[in-house]
């Protein structure tokens, strides 16, 4: 009679509500939360939670540590995260394992793709970009052209540089420089070491496979000497206006990004509020973590409250149910959790 009266009270417990735990970098959580006030706006009806931590790491103990927290969560459903690949793929075996949705607004590498059924990303791949950076620099350049590249020495910028060098190796133009970097770099006699091959290889352009702080670092040694060598920058340059760097260094650098925010009214309605809210211009990161958020709480405002329902929620999104009505542009989502999305160049703005 006992056991039965304690099943009883287990079966009347409300369960958790649902929560979802966003892990990011400093500036892109400014519009995580972002998206979170407009969802209770929207929905003050939907309970849900949220837990937000700030992770500026790249390193992949980091990542497991924040993870494995966020999984003690009751209700857990669905993870806005993480920033980078080596991130997202170290901690993607833990949700999967837990059967959490995983949506990394930024997470490149090839191999996420196959990261598991709970894996899924808003940004495509980096075998495209590398394709398309390929592409942009035979576009922009004559056969013959001197290419010097640089590409940070982590998960990211190993996987870019096999598959971009492999696309330039076919290609008319003369790899005369191809070295790695490490990501915030700080020793001055390194940085110097890596302006000076660059100088001397003497190239028409330089690709540079990195963050934007990494970058960064090399301007000033390299305006110095090539004032206005070209400068191709993959995805991960894309907040530049966030460094410290002089903005006059920046001139004649361009770089991918998977979102032009002046493209649709809807993204510049964006970019106008994300600026009178945090007195930043919008990045493409900003707009895509602001739709993963806003994504994985309109699954749990139609319904879904385990990470089973929001995983089915989003793989009918252009199948069973419409497209979502992402900032960004109708978003849905392959079999392997990679959406369909086209790549822009994007120049950095003239000084003023």
């Amino acid at each position: 009679f006992t056991w039965l009266v304690a099943l009883g009270v287990l079966a009347c417990e409300a369960p958790p509500t649902p929560t979802i735990a966003i892990a990011s970098a400093g500036g892109y959580l400014d519009a995580a939360r972002m998206a979170i006030a407009d969802a209770q706006q929207e929905r003050p009806d939907v309970a849900f939670d949220t837990v937000v931590v700030e992770s500026n790491s790249n390193a992949a103990t980091d990542a497991v540590a924040i993870a494995t927290r966020f999984l003690k969560s009751p209700g857990l459903v669905g993870v806005v995260g993480h920033v980078t690949s080596s991130a997202s793929l170290a901690t993607s075996q833990l949700y999967n394992e837990a059967r959490v949705l995983q949506l990394s607004p930024t997470a490149t590498s090839v191999l996420y793709s196959q990261a598991g059924s709970y894996s899924y990303r808003m940004v495509p791949p980096d075998d495209r970009q590398a394709r398309f950076l390929c592409e942009v620099v035979c576009r922009q350049f004559q056969a013959g052209a001197r290419v010097a590249l640089l590409y940070v020495n982590d998960d990211y910028g190993r996987g870019l540089r096999t598959i971009l060098r492999a696309s330039l190796d076919t290609s008319p133009l003369d790899v005369v420089l191809d070295v790695p970097h490490a990501e915030d770099e700080q020793r001055p006699e390194a940085i110097a070491d890596i302006v000076r091959a660059v100088v001397d290889a003497r190239p028409d352009v330089l690709v540079f496979l990195g963050s934007s702080p990494s970058l960064a670092a090399y301007l000033s040694g390299v305006r110095a000497a090539r004032p206005t060598l070209p400068i191709i920058g993959s995805d991960a340059v894309s907040s530049w206006e966030r460094t410290t760097v002089p903005r006059a260094l920046w001139q004649h650098v361009s770089y991918v990004d998977f979102v032009d925010m002046s493209a649709t009214p809807a993204l510049q309605s964006f970019s106008r509020r994300f600026a009178e809210r945090t007195g930043r211009m919008a990045t493409g990161p900003d707009v895509l973590t602001y739709d993963a958020t806003r994504l994985l709480l309109q699954a749990v405002a139609e319904g879904a409250t385990t990470g089973e329902a929001v995983r089915a929620y989003v793989a009918s999104l252009g199948r069973e149910r419409a497209a979502y009505a992402a900032v960004s542009g109708p978003l849905q989502f392959s079999p392997e959790g990679d959406p369909e999305r086209p790549f822009v160049l994007r120049m950095t703005e003239p000084v003023r």
